[in-house]
């Protein structure tokens, strides 16, 4: 590690971007009306960068906001308590293209994980 050389005096890179992913997808209930309903869930759709105004070590950025094609991969738990409660965890994967924030990592795709736990009511009949 001695010959590596770290430098931040180009201070490029913004701060903090945010995103926000649109991927209609299928899903499928692998034991449908049991008390434990494994899913799994495949779409895609579209997913926006926009990164922060302000750069990591003080600064304007001059990122820009940019827009991907994605591919949505999931799969999750549905536990029914009663009737029509449940308690609900899943995971998501956006697979898209990396934002504009000003860093070459050598790779035009990245991986945006999305974890995620609730309740769910059913509406209507029950079995």
């Amino acid at each position: 590690m001695a010959g590596d050389v770290l430098t931040y005096a180009a201070n490029q890179v913004p701060s903090s971007y945010k995103s926000l992913f649109v991927a209609p997808s299928l899903r499928a209930n692998i034991f449908g009306n049991n008390a434990v309903e494994p899913w799994f869930s495949l779409g895609g759709g579209f997913g926006y960068f926009n990164p922060s105004s302000h750069l990591e070590f003080g600064g304007t950025s001059a990122a820009k906001s940019s827009t991907t094609g994605s591919l949505q991969v999931g799969f999750g738990l549905e536990v029914r308590l009663k009737p029509r409660w449940s308690l609900r965890g899943g995971v998501r994967d956006f697979w898209s293209g990396t934002p504009n924030i000003n860093v070459n990592t050598g790779k035009s795709r990245q991986h945006n994980f999305v974890v995620g736990l609730g309740a769910a009511y059913r509406f209507g009949k029950t079995y």
